[in-house]
């Protein structure tokens, strides 16, 4: 994974680019440098854990960087650039690639940490949506290889993923996505590495997205109110009716 360390200095890695021949510009194009108010320009990460973010052939077109102290943000990303296009990247797409294939199965966590845990335990088909909600473009690429997806997100971004565009990757798909359901307040990466089986039961145990929507909207409820009633009528109909396949749209309006 080619993980590194920026320096915690304001102008070591230009400086030291600039000495190879590059230009103020091209640094600034590649996301490398900021430029202050003042017009001077410097380095964008420092002392910073650094996440190299690859195109499918391998190529570094960006990075993560995660700070090593208390400093805000927690997580810092390449900004937009030429060669690097966060919402239609995934990381660790380089590496899964061949295994979602064979698998015919993809499972998208949510950062580089788990996506990393996930490859040292034999979890190859395993890629990160980078902290950022999955958008289309990631869908898409991915669809390329397999139409099988599984989210396995901490459990407040599954479920706003789910309430806010669950279907909507189904209908891209033509295919049902499945979410994994996590203990409590832990991610992939401390599953995997606490038991590798509980893992593996959980993926298989995956829920389909719309099961997993009617779920978490329900929870908590009584439904044998005509307020609550009303209440999951009015969220769950929208999510319903976006179902393009004929034959789940009436299972799922059967179910409501």
């Amino acid at each position: 994974f080619q993980l590194g360390l920026s320096l915690d200095s304001w102008e070591s890695l230009k400086k030291y680019l600039l000495e190879k021949g590059y230009t103020e510009g091209e640094l600034l194009e590649a996301g490398l440098l900021i430029e202050a108010e003042n017009g001077r320009t410097h380095d964008r990460f420092r002392g910073r854990l650094m996440f190299p973010i690859r195109d499918d052939r391998g190529r570094t077109i960006g990075f993560g960087a995660r700070a090593l102290d208390d400093s805000l943000p927690k997580y810092l990303n390449s900004p937009q650039t030429p060669v690097f296009d966060k919402s239609g990247n995934l990381y660790g797409m380089d590496l899964a690639a061949k295994a979602i294939r064979q698998q015919d199965m993809a499972i998208i966590v949510e950062g580089y940490i788990d996506a990393i845990t996930a490859h040292q335990n034999g979890i190859t088909n395993a890629v990160a949506c980078m902290g950022i909600a999955i958008t289309e473009k990631q869908i898409i690429r991915l669809k390329k290889l397999s139409k099988n997806m599984i989210l396995a997100l901490d459990a407040d971004t599954a479920g706003e993923e789910a309430m806010l565009r669950g279907v909507t990757y189904e209908n891209t798909l033509d295919a049902e996505v499945r979410v994994v359901v996590l203990p409590e307040g832990k991610d992939p990466d401390d599953v995997i590495k606490e038991d590798i089986k509980i893992w593996q039961q959980l993926v298989k145990n995956a829920l389909p997205i719309v099961d997993y929507t009617f779920n978490m909207i329900t929870s908590g409820l009584d439904l044998t109110t005509p307020k609550d009633k009303s209440y999951t009528v009015d969220k769950l109909i929208p999510i319903v009716a976006e179902i393009k396949d004929q034959v789940r749209l009436a299972h799922y309006s059967q179910k409501l």
